[in-house]
């Protein structure tokens, strides 16, 4: 049996309790929707995946209306408006970064308070606060910090694959290799 399946199933279990909740159904009223939509099934556990979600379209249709999933953090400014510059590397090296799994939290959230760490100054001046407000020198030294950062990950996990990459190897050429392996799936 697929793994997802449970869980799909009690998504629309818990969508359906969520449903009658917004459409104020009394105990009766909801009873009566599952039998007329389930094929007589009074019980939401006792349906198919077909039934709940028939249940649940017949409540949309009534009225109910799914809130949309919240998402942990910032995401990160469509790049395709944005502009093409540092900033946008430092993004897309970032996204990359939590996608092959270096990088926990792949949010705009996250950059950002990495930017502002590696932009404070010694004196303890604070950081510049968001990604997009880097300009010039600082938006150059973060995006390179951020390579540097990248190709110690890149040749750790290469050594861990068994590989051996060599430790004059550039980013770049880390970064082939890798994606040889890995596949440009990322």
């Amino acid at each position: 049996m697929n793994a997802t399946k449970p869980n799909q199933r009690r998504q629309l279990v818990t969508m359906i309790h969520i449903a009658r909740t917004q459409l104020g159904m009394d105990e009766e009223s909801y009873r009566a929707n599952l039998a007329h939509y389930a094929n007589g099934k009074t019980s939401s556990t006792a349906m198919t995946m077909p039934e709940l979600e028939t249940v649940l379209e017949a409540f949309k249709k009534l009225g109910f209306k799914p809130a949309k999933k919240a998402v942990k953090g910032r995401l990160s400014p469509s790049t395709a408006k944005g502009p093409k510059d540092e900033r946008s590397a430092i993004r897309a090296l970032w996204i990359f970064m939590h996608r092959a799994g270096f990088v926990g939290d792949g949010s705009e959230t996250a950059l950002n308070a990495w930017v502002k760490r590696m932009t404070a100054q010694p004196d303890g001046t604070p950081g510049i606060a968001e990604v997009h407000w880097l300009r010039g020198d600082d938006a150059g030294k973060t995006l390179n910090s951020l390579k540097r950062w990248a190709r110690r990950c890149l040749f750790e996990d290469l050594k861990k694959r068994g590989y051996q990459p060599e430790p004059r190897d550039s980013y770049n050429q880390l970064l082939q290799r890798w994606e040889r392996i890995n596949g440009a799936m990322l």
